[in-house]
């Protein structure tokens, strides 16, 4: 691995800076400019399109008002400009009459997603990967008083809420085997999308428009295996990142992503609850008020915002509309697979006595869904959670 503070950069460090600002003011969620970020940033971009991007800047452009913007030739602008297209730097807006615009994407939701997967099999692909996960281990060392208490201020006073969990509507057996449930009436008004905890809606409303794909990877779980850190719960590499409605349709072109019918996707979801996946809803401008885009089926060890909280990196807060409730404890078996899956540790085993702690629980759904004695329910709660962030001391993941 490449010593990060040894890494010579190719573009001048104020410039890389003035990028992740602009880009974190194209939706609501901040990636701190620390010199990991500008790293993995510097990795794939070179001066001249990094030039085009700050005269860019968060504004909304047609193709000719780009190129006369860059100040180049036609022979020279179109590379660069394919270039940046490739690599997400900049995303592809569809107007009502069908017209491309362009704009400087965001961090995450946005170029992150693309560029890992515009990497796969390629050389760079391992070294990015490096560079952007030495971003957990700074975080992870900022981890003490008051540093700690500082971030946990901020997060929860934060006004917005970046992603949600997503609610699936479930049935089991006589087993206790969880299956999704697939016919129930979607009660979008006028048949708009909307926001809503529903994956279950969210899959028959935009498969029944063929506007669903796939990303050809889990993006964090590519991350981890290129540093030699694998699923701890061995989730299978088939299982990724699904986005909805037209803005996927550059990710469809450029072969980021796969499109996928609404069976294909009902098949995806249940193959990644039963392998522990939570289900992150991410939404327009990341505000979490606003429709979704977005679906992550990841587990805790895996999923880039759950692995950071295990680690003692940040504080954790999500949208939630459930919580979880001890029905039962005698029908206990002290298997531990809720305590196992559940991506906050809320909830525990010992001596066959299952204990919950409810200020942790953000209602994923995955201690119902592992357990076949029905042992916990689900009951609704709607709310905010926010999980202070764990002393070193309380990590999940230490490695």
């Amino acid at each position: 691995m490449t010593k990060n503070n040894k890494i010579s950069l190719r573009n001048r460090k104020s410039d890389l800076r003035k990028l992740v600002t602009l880009m974190n003011r194209q939706n609501k969620r901040f990636m701190p400019p620390f010199d990991p970020i500008l790293k993995t940033i510097d990795l794939m971009i070179t001066p001249e399109e990094l030039g085009l991007l700050l005269k860019m800047n968060t504004a909304t452009y047609s193709y000719e008002q780009v190129a006369a913007l860059s100040g180049m030739n036609s022979e020279k602008f179109n590379p660069i400009f394919e270039s940046l297209l490739q690599k997400v730097f900049i995303g592809i807006h569809e107007t009502k009459t069908g017209e491309e615009q362009y704009s400087l994407n965001p961090f995450i939701v946005g170029w992150f997603e693309g560029v890992v997967t515009y990497l796969l099999g390629k050389p760079e692909e391992k070294e990015f990967a490096q560079r952007y996960m030495s971003f957990f281990d700074s975080l992870r060392n900022r981890n003490y008083f008051p540093v700690r208490k500082a971030m946990d201020i901020i997060g929860r006073l934060s006004p917005v809420t970046n992603q949600s969990v997503g609610t699936v509507y479930e049935s089991k057996n006589a087993k206790g085997k969880s299956t999704i449930i697939i016919d129930e009436t979607i009660v979008a008004p006028d048949s708009m999308i909307y926001p809503t905890s529903s994956i279950n809606d969210m899959i028959k409303e935009y498969g029944s428009k063929s506007i669903i794909g796939q990303f050809k990877a889990c993006m964090c779980r590519e991350m981890t295996s290129q540093i030699d850190d694998p699923c701890r719960l061995k989730m299978p590499g088939d299982i990724g990142c699904m986005g909805f409605g037209d803005k996927i349709k550059p990710a469809l072109k450029y072969g980021y992503m796969r499109q996928v019918s609404k069976e294909e996707a009902f098949d995806i979801i249940q193959k990644a609850r039963d392998c522990g996946a939570v289900h992150t809803v991410f939404h327009e401008k990341d505000d979490a008020k606003l429709p979704q885009t977005g679906l992550c089926n990841c587990c805790w060890d895996c999923c880039g915002i759950f692995r950071s909280y295990n680690m003692g990196a940040v504080p954790l807060r999500y949208s939630c509309y459930y919580l979880a409730k001890i029905m039962d404890s005698s029908k206990c078996t002290g298997c531990g697979k809720c305590a196992k899956y559940c991506p906050t540790a809320a909830i525990s085993v010992l001596d066959k006595k299952v204990e919950l702690d409810t200020k942790k629980c953000i209602g994923c759904g995955q201690c119902v869904h592992q357990c076949v004695r029905s042992v916990v329910e689900l009951i609704e709660d709607k709310r905010t959670a926010f999980l202070p962030m764990l002393k070193k001391s309380e990590a999940r993941i230490t490695a």
